[in-house]
């Protein structure tokens, strides 16, 4: 990604997941986010998604409600395949990379439990 961040707070990232779209060449970002234990995701622009970042507060917090989805299996599958690939090889692997897997493992873990309830 570019060298700008981005901060979705109140909401807390948990990963980020890019690829550009090969018809239109926009690169797309799924960002899985994370508010009192309730999980969601947001798929846009990446570019959008930064310029919305560094918004007021309350025009990025109702961009975020309104763009939010819930968070799926297969999205979350996604993720894992992702963080899983980095985290095997990056020499030497990142701590980060290791606690974001393992924190989307235990969301994995947390959203078959709330299915099954």
């Amino acid at each position: 990604m570019n060298q700008r961040s981005i901060n979705l707070s109140p909401w807390k990232e948990i990963s980020i997941s890019t690829e550009v779209q090969h018809h239109t060449l926009i690169d797309m970002a799924t960002i899985i986010i994370e508010n009192d234990e309730n999980y969601f995701f947001i798929e846009d622009d990446v570019e959008k998604i930064m310029d919305v970042s560094f918004m007021p507060h309350y025009i990025k917090e109702d961009w975020i409600n309104y763009n939010k989805k819930e968070l799926t299996q297969p999205i979350l599958d996604k993720h894992i395949r992702v963080y899983t690939y980095k985290y095997e090889y990056q020499y030497p692997p990142s701590e980060t990379t290791e606690k974001t897997l393992y924190i989307l493992k235990s969301i994995k873990r947390h959203l078959l439990i709330k299915k099954i309830i």
